[in-house]
């Protein structure tokens, strides 16, 4: 996360896509940076933004490619990586017969041991990871509403038809500002440390891909400097959600990119499984530092951090006020 956060500072765009986690084979859709370009313009004198693009693992590869007179598909002997991840593979998506949400079932370096441990132990485990990562009070979780919402908009924008919510066309104005509300609120309230919103937050086990506004809701605002990359927490499956929490609560307009996502397929996992990358990914599993004494205080500095942030930001508009007087 320190190299993250160096690379977004020396970044020369106002606009920064950051999180895809290049190691467990994600790559993003073809389509992406067109509609990444397109947000980015459509937002230009409206700052204080941040988009998240979905992630997904896919069971199989899409090999197929358009070739011949007809235009029938074909499928080629030499598999390319890039090939095919785009918008076409939406229908397949909201299916989830061959993309699913699950990344931790594929990764190369499973936190679970199917084989070394029990039946027993492993539905267990994997249970308490489902508890861990349902958002009990809010009914879904913080990540299936910006699915929800990602899959709604994406439909009516690629396809020129209108994807309703959860199957029923409202798609009014009404009606997305109350889901950004519910995505913003529950993102929010992940800051409370409650019991079940702190394991939501703890062991959330993606890195969420952001398309973040350098500049914040006021102008005085920077979003490096004011919700940077929590670096202690870098290296492990710690937190993931914080900074986009801590974004919320600072009054950014949180969002998604329609039509844009990541996914990864058999061929990129198999390519990226390196044995340098199994050595490494092992101590990725587990939220743990120094210990849980640590932890707890860095949750609390950095829960504090929006609250201190809007402190100096009233006084500042003070100083400003008293100042043109």
């Amino acid at each position: 996360k320190a190299l993250l956060n160096m690379a977004s500072f020396a970044a020369p765009t106002r606009w920064i896509v950051s999180g895809l986690e290049v190691e467990r084979g994600l790559v993003l859709s073809r389509e992406a940076s067109v509609y990444a370009g397109r947000m980015s313009k459509v937002y230009t004198d409206m700052p204080g933004h941040v988009f998240v693009m979905p992630q997904f693992a896919s069971t199989k590869d899409d090999t197929r490619q358009s070739g011949g007179e007809g235009g029938e598909q074909r499928y080629p002997k030499e598999r390319h990586i890039y090939l095919s991840v785009g918008a076409e593979l939406l229908p397949t998506i909201r299916g989830k017969q061959t993309m699913v949400s699950n990344l931790a079932k594929y990764d190369c370096v499973k936190c679970i041991d199917e084989e070394a441990a029990g039946d027993d132990e492993v539905d267990d485990a994997r249970e308490a990871q489902r508890r861990r990562l349902t958002d009990t009070s809010a009914g879904k979780s913080v990540e299936e509403l910006l699915e929800d919402l990602w899959w709604d908009l994406s439909v009516a924008d690629v396809y020129g038809t209108p994807g309703g919510f959860n199957g029923e066309a409202k798609t009014s104005l009404g009606a997305m500002a109350k889901i950004h509300d519910r995505i913003e609120v529950s993102l929010v309230s992940l800051l409370d440390r409650r019991g079940d919103h702190l394991e939501y937050l703890r062991y959330f086990d993606k890195s969420p891909i952001l398309m973040i506004d350098r500049q914040g809701p006021k102008k005085e605002m920077m979003t490096l400097d004011v919700a940077p990359e929590v670096e202690d927490f870098g290296g492990t499956a710690c937190f993931h959600l914080l900074r986009l929490a801590q974004l919320a609560a600072l009054g950014y307009k949180v969002s998604v990119v329609p039509g844009a996502f990541a996914a990864s397929y058999p061929k990129t996992r198999e390519g990226l499984c390196t044995e340098s990358i199994r050595k490494s990914a092992s101590s990725k599993c587990d939220c743990e530092l120094e210990s849980e004494t640590t932890i707890k205080e860095i949750l609390i500095d950095e829960v504090k951090r929006p609250a201190k942030v809007a402190v100096l930001m009233k006084e500042f508009d003070a100083t400003i006020i008293s100042d043109s007087k």
